[in-house]
């Protein structure tokens, strides 16, 4: 890979278990920008994973581009200002507004979600999730900016690093460039999620 690409593996024991900013439960924070930065503030960006285990209302973040996937459960219904959507599958996806009004009924049970944020007027966002079948190769793309892989499941080589269930890459590219996804003997769900500067 090209010198000026530089990643740095974040495992999942590493990642911090944070309240939510209403108060109403817990995330996992897989990765923020800047890397001291909390919900409380302003940050660039962030992935985490949240389980949903009540009925309620979305934290609001002003300013703040937001995508969710349903990934464990048998799916929430949410109110997005007067919209409803349902996600009763795993890798379904919804994206909204930050300050929305947003509030989750829960279809049968408690959730677990994936989320990728980005501070609209600072930073565009690419981000999609798949399923790769067990040792499958797909290549990535990597745009100037920082590129966030995560196995959601089960292991997956990124660009030459090993993770394991739950452990995600960071790869910070200052230029573009290419890399790879190789799933394990297990089929493997990913997360990427690509973070660039708006000029």
């Amino acid at each position: 890979m090209a010198a000026e690409v530089r990643l740095s593996t974040i495992a999942f024991a590493a990642q911090r278990v944070v309240p939510w900013r209403n108060g109403g439960g817990h995330t996992r924070e897989v990765a923020i920008e800047p890397p001291q930065a909390t919900v409380a503030g302003a940050f660039d960006w962030r992935i985490s994973r949240a389980t949903v285990a009540a009925d309620g209302p979305f934290s609001t973040f002003a300013g703040v581009d937001r995508s969710l996937w349903l990934w464990a459960g048998r799916g929430i219904e949410l109110d997005v200002d007067g919209r409803t959507v349902r996600l009763d599958a795993p890798l379904q996806r919804v994206d909204f507004r930050g300050e929305s009004t947003v509030r989750g009924r829960l279809i049968d049970g408690a959730i677990e979600d994936c989320n990728v944020m980005a501070a609209r007027d600072r930073i565009a966002v690419q981000a999609d999730a798949w399923r790769l079948d067990g040792g499958a190769r797909r290549d990535l793309s990597l745009a100037a900016g920082t590129t966030v892989v995560v196995a959601l499941d089960a292991p997956l080589v990124a660009c030459g690093r090993q993770l394991a269930a739950g452990d995600a890459v960071r790869i910070d590219a200052a230029a573009a460039a290419r890399g790879e996804l190789r799933a394990g003997a297990a089929p493997c769900a990913v997360l990427v999620a690509t973070f660039t500067a708006r000029r």
